[in-house]
């Protein structure tokens, strides 16, 4: 099973070396971005199935712009 974590601490999740992930700016407890920002959302959502789809090896950690 393939999977991505979407984390706004890049160095830690290196550090626990999870298998993809997408590193977000945005504050605990709102990982996807602000409330009711549904397009903003929806946005982190497809970069991560992106990066799950694109990623060719385990350890990637993509930032989102």
């Amino acid at each position: 099973m393939t999977k991505v974590m979407v984390s706004n601490m890049p160095f830690w999740v290196e550090k626990m070396g999870a298998p993809r992930t997408l590193a977000v700016e945005f504050p605990f407890g709102h990982i996807l971005g602000p409330a009711h920002q549904h397009q903003q959302q929806r946005r982190v959502i497809e970069e991560a199935l992106d990066l799950l789809e694109r990623a060719a090896e385990p350890g990637i950690i993509r930032h989102s712009p």
